[in-house]
């Protein structure tokens, strides 16, 4: 049995057959409208029968039967609203009175929001779903076997989160609103505070330390004050021009601040306008301001320029300082504030414990231009003698500062705008004194 078994001749190899079916459609095109044109062409015209021109010629030498009505093929009534260019615009209005709808189309006059949804569940439980929706199953028994398990201290949860979403009388009642803003005014002028001079009648008020303590968030409520300043404007440290710019970098301006240390030099870096040479002010206004990056050499120079703006320092005119050219900027956004006339839309707060040269206070100091710059980028395009090209000015490689003291011109306009904070009028100049500071402005010539 297992030598006849052995011997037996192998199964034949089945290969896979694939079925292809094949059907042809029928896509029979209508006949034409008119019958064809037979044209008579001649056996002499077989020689010529395959050249690309014989088409052509052959049109051209057959007329063309054009039946023309009164406009030409063309209708002339192109805004199909009749008697409009008559005077008559009634068919421009809508129709008065407004027709009634027929029952049959106020199925069509739905909200484009109803479309879609569900508008009552079906007799098995579950809700029914429009058509676009997601790939998934959807089935009244999962909506109703559905089960989601609970910690204890989601459980705890539960109750604080309902009691957060009440909402409370104060936060509709006019009154009530109106008294908390008053009586904020009367928490943020304890000296004022009295009863001869509370503004809501609160009597809490007058107890001004004890509001200091109650002070509380308007938005959260677990949030107490810790201390509080006084918010003054620093008259004397106000400018010239009325405010101060910020300049944003998108990158560490040196290496040292990639490392994970903060530059000091940074403190006292200068920022050059780049001036370019155009032909057409216009096209100055359209490019982007750049500005080229300088900073103090070493660190004890930082130092020494930082000094040179404290109060007890005495300011040498001839002492020199170098900085050290680093990289070119340009503008990435650019911002403009309200003038300083107005309201500041944006300030810088320097918070102050009080000594004898600075009372406590968190002082403000307005933002007029806000830049957001980054590192300019080399154009590797080379351009053609016909294309116009911008050839910037190479810019210092070092620069020595010198510090003076404020001129006339910059002192009259400080405080005119000290008097707009302080409340007082400026000082009038005496005309002898604002000639001789025309003359002796900085920057022009005699």
């Amino acid at each position: 049995m297992s030598s006849s078994s052995s011997q037996r001749p192998p199964a034949p190899r089945t290969y896979p057959q694939d079925y292809i079916a094949r059907i042809r459609y029928n896509n029979s095109l209508p006949p034409p409208i008119g019958p064809p044109k037979l044209l008579d062409i001649p056996n002499t015209a077989f020689a010529q029968y395959t050249d690309t021109g014989f088409a052509s010629a052959l049109a051209r030498s057959e007329p063309l039967n054009i039946e023309v009505d009164s406009e030409l093929g063309m209708p002339l009534d192109l805004v199909h609203c009749p008697r409009v260019f008559e005077g008559d615009d009634s068919i421009l209005r809508p129709i008065e009175p407004t027709p009634p709808v027929d029952p049959r189309d106020r199925l069509l006059l739905r909200p484009a929001a109803s479309l879609g949804k569900p508008i009552a569940r079906t007799a098995s439980g579950g809700s029914s779903v429009s058509f676009l929706r997601r790939t998934e199953y959807i089935s009244a028994e999962q909506s109703r076997s559905t089960f989601k398990s609970t910690t204890s201290l989601q459980l705890i949860a539960i109750p604080t989160n309902k009691r957060r979403t009440q909402q409370r009388p104060e936060d509709t009642d006019p009154v009530r609103i109106l008294a908390a803003v008053m009586r904020g005014f009367d928490v943020a002028n304890p000296d004022d505070a009295g009863p001869q001079s509370l503004a809501a009648g609160d009597k809490a008020a007058q107890n001004a330390e004890r509001n200091w303590k109650e002070l509380k968030h308007p938005n959260k409520p677990g949030v107490k004050a810790v201390e509080t300043f006084p918010l003054l404007p620093h008259l004397e440290g106000m400018s010239d021009t009325g405010g101060y710019m910020v300049f944003k970098f998108l990158s560490a301006p040196t290496d040292r601040a990639t490392e994970g240390n903060r530059d000091v030099r940074v403190d006292a870096s200068l920022f050059q306008p780049v001036e370019r040479a155009a032909d057409d002010e216009d096209e100055v206004v359209d490019r982007k301001e750049q500005f080229d990056f300088y900073i103090p050499d070493t660190t004890s120079t930082a130092k020494d320029v930082k000094r040179k703006f404290s109060y007890d320092s005495d300011v040498d005119e001839e002492e020199e300082f170098r900085y050290k050219y680093v990289r070119r900027y340009e503008t990435k956004d650019h911002r403009n504030h309200t003038a300083f006339d107005q309201q500041p839309e944006e300030v810088a707060l320097s918070f102050h414990k009080g000594d004898e040269k600075k009372p406590r206070g968190a002082y403000f100091y307005p933002i007029l231009t806000r830049y957001t710059i980054r590192p300019k980028r080399k154009n590797k395009l080379q351009f053609s003698s016909t294309q116009r090209e911008e050839v910037d000015e190479p810019p210092a490689e070092a620069l020595k500062l010198k510090i003076r003291e404020t001129d006339q011109g910059e002192k009259r306009r400080r405080v005119e705008f000290i008097s707009r904070w302080d409340g007082a009028e400026p000082v009038a100049q005496q005309p002898e004194e604002a000639h001789d500071d025309e003359e002796d402005a900085p920057g022009e010539d005699e």
